[in-house]
């Protein structure tokens, strides 16, 4: 494994303890990025209908810019199966000021597919037309959101729910083996059941942006629908907005790379099948109105914002001659809020381990996000999953064995000298 340094570790000057206090602001906006024409639809080798024949709900990217110590950030959440954007990064960073961009799919598999496989370049006209104006649009909306810079200040709400089962079951010949559909809703476990809300206030202390941080594939719509449909992230942040007004609500995927929701829509008559994806929706966005209520203020760090990227090399696991750039971004808000991107399907225990480790108030965990460069990862299993084996595990996925573990160490170190923990020279025995 080899890593490449993108971004120095400091973003944002972070010497505070001679300069004036760093005021937090932020600001917000929206675009409908649903395409306009019939694509192929993300996800499901086996769909049971052609290209998309219309649209359920619409597809959304919502943008978050964070501003502090004189560094900015944008969180963009996507309806989105995945995104893999290097000119949106770089002309963000270079055209409106902003270094450091989190794009973060929810993994919706009622989204298009345009984006070519690995590192094959992209030769459909369709999917090339669509993957231009998302990219604009998303550039615009970061920059409507520049416009609203407000001061903010941030809250933390924490609930459980077990809305999602482990995939990955046991066979009686000691390996396991991807389960796929779960009508019955049996919780098999082990899952992350933990919700994180992130809340964004304006300095009336009125919430301007609340993002939610779950771990659970968005399929509960299943192979043989053909609409373009945000799933049941969509349902949870329409009706978490409805319940919390004048927020914009956002999804961010977590480790959801084994996780699939106990919900499971399989009728193929679509009435049944959307009501199924409100019944999930409607119960994660009552949770979320719940943690929100209960949202307190993330400790008071050193402000600023800093971040440290890298392009890690990964060995392809099957063909020795082939490897892959994988780019990751570990980042520090007023030294309280550490997240951790990854873009690809990462399995939950990474998440777990990160939250356990990284020794911060607020740990957060954005998996299916691109932010520095390379390609998109696939799978990514830890090492137990990795040894075990099925889907995601030792079956449809790419990286070395052991590069879950490996990436999550890259994010810990990177952490740790966010926090200033490194000394050029040897400490006190």
């Amino acid at each position: 494994m080899h890593v490449r340094p993108l971004l120095a570790a400091v973003l944002a000057v972070c010497l505070l303890s001679s300069t004036a206090h760093a005021e937090l602001r932020g600001g917000v906006a929206r675009v409908e990025i649903t395409p306009s024409a019939s694509m192929p639809m993300y996800g499901y080798a086996y769909r049971k209908c052609g290209p998309a024949n219309g649209t359920h709900d619409p597809l959304m990217a919502k943008v978050l810019v964070l501003e502090s110590g004189g560094t900015r950030m944008a969180i963009v959440t996507m309806d989105l199966g995945s995104m893999v954007s290097d000119t949106l990064r770089q002309d963000v960073a270079s055209k409106l000021g902003i270094p450091i961009v989190l794009l973060a799919a929810s993994h919706t598999h009622s989204a298009p597919a345009f984006l070519p496989f690995g590192s094959a370049p992209a030769t459909n006209a369709a999917a090339l037309a669509y993957r231009a104006e998302l990219e604009g649009k998303i550039f615009q909306a970061i920059a409507d959101a520049l416009k609203t810079m407000a001061p903010v200040t941030l809250k933390v709400g924490r609930s459980s729910l077990q809305l999602g089962y482990n995939r990955l079951l046991p066979r009686d010949d000691g390996r396991t083996r991807a389960l796929f559909d779960n009508l019955e809703r049996v919780p098999y476990g082990p899952v992350d059941p933990e919700l994180v809300v992130l809340r964004v206030d304006g300095a009336d202390g009125q919430p301007r942006a609340v993002l939610v941080h779950y771990a659970t594939h968005p399929v509960v719509l299943g192979p043989t629908n053909c609409q373009y449909s945000a799933d049941y992230p969509g349902v949870m942040q329409a009706a978490a907005e409805a319940a919390i007004p004048g927020a914009q609500v956002m999804f961010v995927q977590g480790g959801a790379g084994d996780i699939n929701p106990i919900f499971m829509a399989r009728s193929g008559d679509q009435t049944k099948d959307f009501g199924v994806v409100q019944t999930m929706g409607t119960l994660l966005a009552e949770e979320v109105v719940r943690a929100n209520r209960s949202a307190t203020p993330v400790p008071a760090g050193a402000e600023g914002i800093t971040a440290t990227s890298e392009v890690v090399t990964l060995k392809d696991r099957w063909d020795a001659a082939q490897s892959l750039d994988v780019g990751i971004t570990t980042v520090l808000i007023d030294h309280s809020v550490a997240i951790a991107a990854w873009p690809g399907e990462v399995m939950h225990r990474l998440q777990q381990d990160w939250k356990s480790r990284a020794e911060v108030p607020v740990a957060l965990f954005y998996g299916y996000t691109f932010s520095a460069g390379g390609t998109w990862a696939g799978y990514v299993p830890d090492l137990r999953s990795a040894a075990h084996g099925g889907y995601g595990a030792d079956a449809s996925t790419r990286v070395e064995v052991g590069a879950g573990e490996r990436l999550l160490e890259r994010h810990l170190i990177h952490l740790y000298g966010l926090l200033g923990k490194w000394r050029e020279k040897q400490g006190r025995p």
